[in-house]
C-alpha cells in the first residue's frame, strides 16, 4: 500500500480473520454479509462481495488443499476480503485471463466472476500456495 505523507497513515479496521473448509463454506456466505453490512457495504455490493468469497473458498477447498483462510478489513472508502490457502498454487495463465470462458466450458468462470464483480484483485500464487484479495468499494 503506498502511503501519503501529507495525508496521514491509511486507517485500516480489522472485520475478520477466520479458518475455512468443506464443512463450514455455507457458514461463510453468512459471516462474510454479517461483516460486510456492519461495515456499512451496500447490500448490492454485500451479496457481490459474498459471491467473490464464496468462488475463491471453494476454489480453496476444491484445488488448494481442501481448506484456506479468509480475513477482512476496511480502509477508508473500501473492504478488502483476502482468501489464502497452502494449495500448489495456479499458474498464471489462469488468473491472469480476463476474457469469459466459452460457453461450453466446465469450469473457470469463478475467477473470470471475480475480475467482473470487485473492483479490484490482487493474485500471489506459487508452490508454497495462494492469495487473492478482492476490493470492493464502498461508493
Amino acid at each position: 500500500m503506498e502511503n501519503d505523507n501529507r495525508a496521514g497513515p491509511e486507517v485500516m479496521t480489522d472485520l475478520l480473520d477466520q479458518t475455512f473448509d468443506l464443512s463450514n463454506l455455507v457458514a461463510l456466505r453468512a459471516t462474510v454479509a454479517a461483516h460486510a453490512d456492519a461495515a456499512g457495504l451496500p447490500s448490492r455490493r454485500v451479496g457481490e462481495l459474498v459471491l467473490l468469497v464464496h468462488e475463491l473458498a471453494s476454489n480453496s477447498v476444491r484445488h488448494g488443499g481442501g481448506q484456506g483462510r479468509l480475513r477482512m478489513w476496511t480502509t477508508a472508502g473500501a473492504l478488502h476480503s483476502e482468501v489464502s490457502d497452502d494449495g500448489p498454487g495456479l499458474s498464471e495463465h489462469r488468473y491472469g485471463a480476463e476474457d469469459s470462458p466459452p460457453l461450453d466450458s466446465v469450469g473457470g468462470r469463478g475467477i473470470w466472476l471475480v475480475r467482473e464483480l470487485c473492483d479490484r484483485v490482487d493474485w500471489h500464487s506459487g508452490p508454497a500456495g495462494t492469495v487473492v484479495t478482492v476490493i470492493v468499494n464502498f461508493g
